[in-house]
Parts: structure tokens; sequence; C-alpha cells
């Protein structure tokens, strides 16, 4: 009977665990270097030691405070003035432990050297323990640092009592490590169908979903989702509308993007209801065909012929490399942001109908072998050449390419390579919409100022499998049958 019982607290322990991820700052001294990263996530910088009294400041193998022996020394230490620290990025951890093996020797009374922490990279420190007066032993030390967790938390050692007068005063230290981990925010999941007939009028309407349901093992709410007429939507004429009351959501149509947003928080339940209650119609005359309606928890938007999600960044004036670099920093549930590579019509009008003026994508002819080789520079696709040449230029086989009218044309002049190498997607007000044009990295003026940049997720190695968006589906059409007494509209 306790051998059974033995079996779940340790089931226990394993779910904890796999609730985590773990990264480990380590320096374990084993090069005579201030720069060593020993566990599997980089410190932020080197060591930065002040020895202003034994052959300067930041040299590992000389002074007072060295690496020696595969540990760190510290001798004939004065009061205030020799200390040595280093920072890590714990943005997002959620828990900290500060660990590391310690010895001193020859350390009398007074004699002492305290190890520190800040959260801000500076002053203030607070000492978490002291080492030494007149105690000459070993040990190991571990301490919860969690309340100074941030992005610049800094661990010091210093000595702030009494100058070490002896030659043979020595506090070795080793192993240092900071073990942070951060909760893992398991993603919401979302089960939704729909498919079906449907002839609309001027005074009819149809339910977008039939059923839905949304679950998430560590949440209850949502801040966010999306309704929009990813396929065959028609601008002017189709229409999304939330009908009853859902006193815990707003809702907010965007008619250039076919999308309807209902924002939170309101629990899982609040939103499936809202979303049964959401209704597509469309004034006629009435385009017949397929429309999808691609429904998605959170704010980027779902295209089904791709699988992956889009999101456009405001960000007035930003520069190409700065938005390429912006938009590799962003994650949506896991998945890692690139800035968008088009690789289809559908795919370039869907990212296109998202922004209203200059939006940068991933692509330039500044890379590679350079002028007049367009390649993609980001994302799944990142190195693969699309286009080749000037505005007389040919689309490579088996790509894709959609140039503005008469376009890149490295303006002002063409006969002067490198001028503009940069691409992104056209004002709507010049030439053809949705299509591409190139520019100086900086952008350009009136309406070539860049207004922000398209993001993609999705296609890359180690990116989750989520299921955070569903589809569903309106077939329109309707026949028209005439009689002498009435007029039949039939769905088919």
């Amino acid at each position: 009977m306790k051998e059974k019982l033995l079996v779940i607290p340790l089931l226990l322990l394993l779910n904890i665990h796999f609730l985590f991820a773990q990264d480990t700052y380590r320096d374990e001294f084993n090069a005579v270097s201030y720069g060593n990263n020993d566990g599997n996530s980089n410190w932020a910088g080197n060591w930065d030691e002040s020895d202003p009294f034994s052959g300067g400041d930041n040299i590992p193998s000389d002074g007072f405070v060295r690496v020696t022996g595969n540990r760190l020394r510290f001798s004939f230490m004065f009061a205030n003035e020799e200390q040595i620290e280093r920072t890590a990025n714990l943005a997002g951890s959620t828990t900290a432990i500060l660990s590391f093996d310690w010895e001193t020797s020859s350390l009398e009374a007074g004699e002492i050297i305290s190890v520190q922490i800040s959260s801000t990279g500076g002053a203030p420190f607070t000492t978490l323990a002291t080492f030494g007066d007149n105690v000459n032993t070993t040990g190991s030390f571990s301490q919860n640092i969690s309340t100074y967790i941030s992005a610049n938390t800094t661990i010091r050692f210093i000595n702030v009592n009494n100058d070490w007068n002896q030659g043979n005063d020595r506090f070795f230290v080793d192993n240092i490590e900071i073990e942070a981990n951060t909760l893992v925010d398991d993603p919401p999941v979302i089960v939704v169908m729909g498919d079906r007939h449907f002839c609309p009028n001027a005074s009819n309407s149809a339910p977008v979903a039939e059923t839905i349901s949304i679950t998430d093992p560590d949440d209850v709410n949502l801040e966010q989702l999306t309704i929009q007429v990813s396929t065959g939507y028609q601008n002017g004429s189709d229409l999304l509308t939330l009908t009853g009351v859902h006193p815990n959501i707003t809702d907010s149509w965007d008619v250039t993007e076919g999308r309807l947003t209902l924002t939170g928080p309101a629990t899982f339940a609040e939103f499936e209801a809202a979303v049964l209650a959401t209704v597509f119609s469309s004034t006629p005359p009435v385009v017949n065909g397929l429309r999808e309606f691609s429904i998605v928890l959170g704010s980027p938007l779902f295209l089904p012929e791709t699988g992956h999600y889009y999101e456009f960044i405001p960000s007035l004036g930003i520069r190409w490399d700065d938005a390429r670099d912006e938009a590799e920093l962003r994650t949506f549930f896991g998945l890692q942001g690139y800035m968008a590579t088009l690789t289809s019509a559908i795919e370039a009008t869907f990212a296109g109908d998202q922004i209203t003026g200059t939006g940068w994508i991933g692509a330039s002819d500044n890379f590679g072998s350079g002028e007049g080789e367009w390649r993609w520079e980001t994302g799944p696709e990142a190195g693969t050449v699309f286009w080749n040449g000037d505005e007389t230029g040919t689309v490579v086989p088996g790509e894709f390419a959609f140039w503005n009218n008469n376009e890149p044309n490295d303006y002002p002049d063409d006969s002067i390579p490198g001028q503009e190498n940069y691409a992104h997607i056209t004002d709507d007000t010049i030439g053809i919409q949705n299509s591409w044009n190139d520019l100086p990295i900086t952008g350009g003026g009136g309406a070539y100022v860049a207004q922000g940049y398209i993001v993609e997720y999705g296609g890359l190695p180690g990116d989750p499998v989520l299921q955070i968006s569903g589809v569903t589906r309106l077939r329109i059409g309707c026949t028209v049958i005439t009689n002498r007494n009435k007029t039949y509209r039939v769905n088919y």
C-alpha cells in the first residue's frame, strides 16, 4: 500500500517540473576569463571588476581579484574599493535561485566579504550574506532572489568592512549560478464548426459558427478574439455583426480587413456565446461564392491557405532593419515572429489588406549577390531569391512577386545601383493595391513614409503546434425560380 502511495507525490513533482521552463546562468571559472557562460543561457555581459590597487580593472589573470585554480579568488582586499559584479537578464522569470560554493582562509575579525544583489544593475545593492570575520571554512550558498528579478539583476562581491592586511587573506568562490524558472503558460485550444449554404437578401443573416469550444488548462479568461472573413470578402457589402447583449465584451468592425474584434477580458463561456451570436450578412447585389471565417484567439489574423498568423505593427517612420529586428522579438503563443514573406497572391492580398499606407516586408536586394537579386531575408524563406533584375526583370521560376507598375526601379536613377534596396507594401493611393515597391532603408517621403511593418508567425523550426484558430464556411449562392404567382430563392 505504501509503495503505491509514493507514486502520487512523484507524479505531482513531475507535473510541477514540466510547468516550468528553466534558464541557468552559470560560471565554473574553468577558463581564466570574465566571460564564461557555462549554463544554458548567457549572462547579460562579462564580470565587471574594480581592482584599482593591483594592475587595473577587468584583468582576470592578475590582481587582488582574479581567476586562478578554476575559482574566483579575492585577496588583500581594501574596504569599499575592490569589487566584482555580473548581470543576468531575468525578465519574464517567475522565480530565481542564486547559488555558489565558497571558501575562506585566514580572514580575521572584521575581515569580511559580502555578496550583494540589485534589480537595477547598480545602486542600491542589498546584502544577502557575509563571509569571513574570523570564521574560516568552506560551504555552499543558496538563496531565493525572486524579489530581485528584472532585466538587470546584478550580483556583486565586495569588501565593505576592514582592509585585509595579510597577504594570505583569501576568499574563494566557484560554480556561481542563477537558476531562473518561468511558468509555462499553456496556450488555449479552440474547436469551432460551421459549414452551410446561405442565400443572403436585404434583411437576413446567418451565424458564422454552429458550435464552439474554448479550453485552457491554466486559465479561464481571454482578452481578445477576432473573426475575419479570410476568404471571399467583399469590402463594402459583407458585414459581421455581434447580436445580443454581452456586458463584458466590446466589439469593433474593421471594414478594410473584414474583421470583427471582440475584446474582454471575459470568460471563455462569454466569448463562446459571443461567437455564436455573431452573424454574417451581405448587401445585394450579393457576390456568390465561398466565405471562410477565421476565428482566432488573440489579435493576429489567421490565413487558412498558409496556416500562419499575421499582424500589422504601426510604427511611423521606422527603418527596414529596425522593423526586421523588432519583428523577430515578437512572439504569439510561442510562435516566433518575423517580418512577413509573401509567397503567393492570396498571401500578398491578405497581408496588404491589413494596412493603409507603406508597410515593410522581409525582402531586399542588399544581401546575397546584391543589386538586382531580390531575396527574402526573414522567416522560413530566408535566402530564397524570388526576383532578378529591376523593373524589367523576371520572377524566379516557382516563386512569386507582386511589384507595382515600373518597380523595383532604384529611384531616382536606376543607372546608379543601391539607392533603393528594401521592399514594402505600397500605399493604396499609388498604383496597384497591395503591390510592392523598393525604398531606401529609411523609407521615403509623403505616401512613402513607413507606417509600420507586417509580422508573420508560423513555419519556423521549433515552433509549437497550436490550435488557437478555427475556420468555418458559408457557401453563398441562390437560384431564382419564378412562376406567375411567386419568386423563390433557393440555396444551392
